[in-house]
């Protein structure tokens, strides 16, 4: 190669004005051993940056993440809602013949007539000779089931203000009939000052003698409340959720507000879905649609306590079908599909009892609630909601590695390694296209053919 090829080398240009580390070295250096090393250390330092790079991309493919907890303090928090039920679904002393008649499968698991019902000790009324046609099972709860009247609910305060079933959102649930304090989500309430004072506090008069409810057929042994505390998006689950309060005590529950944020795929697994029965997408709400469709899949009408727009099933069916279909449900037999939204806000709670009514509540507040010293505490729950502290925790779910860190890091390691930078990418590229440029150039220069001279004397003797 001639001195004019060697000087216009891409390679050569490239090499000795890159701002890449070393390679002037190689154009510089003398031929020999200090080339060599020169060599040797240009591929070194390209197969650690080589290794520190694959190793890198291995951890942004891995998608790990890493969680940032706070606890963040306010003057006021948003209060939660708060839903209760009566662990028992009719009053006995609302239900007349023809109602014991109609429900007697769903509460006792047998078919029984009026003239049987009768024999059982239930007194005769107008209705012995009639029959519930066309009744639905929900709307005999809504009738024949606890509510939160004044005889009920003797006392409700909210901050020291008191409080009416005018406050209170009516749903259905395993236990019947069910009420929310603060279920407007659009419209909370908030508590500005910590401390038992300022929350929610209600007694509710649980009235145990007319309870109706078998524990052999899938009713409840239990008497008392069940309270739960929860998102006022969130629909109450009070079969697997919740706080059992037995009469004769008075329940301090203090509340903790936990906000999570969760991560999308593929660094997380939330998903957002839209519902077909609730506005929101909550795992409660899930669930609880997932149930209804099973019920309705496999029995053909839906239950009472749970979304949809079927016909509600009789209480045969709610005995013979439903249950066994919750069952299924419960055991995973029959599979629900609910991801784990993005947004979740949770209320943890603390309970702490004590006695309740003391002497003088049981002879001078009873009788102006209307309850009897003695029934006051055989028959009276009170609980109080209220926030422990105003401050909630704010835990998130963050990329372990994202673009910009990625970036950094790669950038670190160019610089460590190669001394290169965005700029040295450019030169790169620039060099890559000159010299394909050259090549494609050498490739397609055309051939020149020598023609010998001719000779002179052979000229001159023609």
């Amino acid at each position: 190669m001639s001195p004019e090829d060697d000087k216009e080398s891409p390679e050569k240009e490239f090499a000795s004005n890159t701002s890449l580390h070393g390679f002037n070295r190689l154009v510089i250096s003398p031929a020999g051993a200090l080339r060599a090393l020169w060599v040797f250390a240009i591929l070194g330092s390209y197969s650690g940056f080589g290794y520190m790079f694959g190793s890198m991309m291995h951890s942004y493919f891995s998608y790990d993440t890493i969680t940032d907890t706070k606890l963040e303090f306010a003057d006021e928090l948003t209060f939660p809602a708060v839903t209760f039920c009566n662990m028992n679904k009719f009053d006995a002393n609302k239900l007349e013949a023809v109602d014991w008649s109609y429900l007697s499968t769903f509460l006792y698991g047998i078919q029984a007539n009026i003239s049987t019902i009768l024999t059982l000790g239930v007194p005769p009324d107008e209705t012995v000779n009639s029959t519930l046609e066309g009744s639905k099972l929900e709307d005999l709860v809504l009738q024949k089931g606890f509510n939160v009247s004044w005889t009920r609910m003797p006392l409700c305060t909210w901050r020291g203000t008191r409080c009416t079933e005018q406050n209170f959102t009516h749903s259905f649930g395993h236990y019947g009939n069910c009420f929310t304090f603060n279920a407007e989500a659009n419209n909370p309430l908030k508590q500005t000052m910590q401390g038992t004072g300022n929350g929610l506090m209600i007694i509710v008069d649980i009235e145990e003698d007319e309870y109706t409810e078998s524990f052999t057929v899938g009713g409840n042994a239990e008497v008392g409340l069940k309270v739960l505390v929860h998102d006022p998006r969130e629909p109450p689950m009070m079969d697997t959720q919740g706080i059992a309060l037995a009469p004769g005590n008075h329940a301090f529950i203090a509340v903790k507000q936990t906000l999570y944020e969760n991560h999308v795929p593929p660094w997380g697994v939330c998903q957002d879905r839209q519902l077909e029965y609730y506005d929101t997408y909550t795992l409660n709400g899930c669930y609880l649609e997932c149930r209804s469709k099973h019920v309705v899949r496999n029995c053909s009408c839906r239950a009472y306590d749970l979304p949809g727009t079927e016909e509600s099933c009789d209480p045969t069916t709610m005995f013979t079908c439903v249950r066994a279909v919750l069952v299924q449900v419960t055991r995973g037999v029959l599979t629900c599909d609910c991801p784990v939204p993005c947004s979740i806000t949770s209320y943890s709670t603390s309970v702490s009892f004590a006695g309740f009514p003391n002497k003088h509540t049981r002879e001078y507040v009873g009788p102006l609630l209307g309850m009897e010293p003695t029934y006051l505490e055989k028959n009276a729950v009170a609980f109080s909601v209220y926030y422990e502290k105003l401050n909630y925790q704010n835990i998130r779910q963050l990329k372990a590695m994202d673009e910009g860190q990625l970036a950094s890091n790669i950038g670190g390691m160019m610089g460590l390694f190669i001394g290169a930078s965005v700029l040295s990418l450019l030169e790169v590229c620039e060099f890559l296209l000159k010299w394909l440029l050259v090549f494609f150039g050498k490739h397609r220069r055309p051939k020149v053919v020598k023609v010998k001279p001719k000779d002179p004397n052979t000229a001159f003797h023609k």
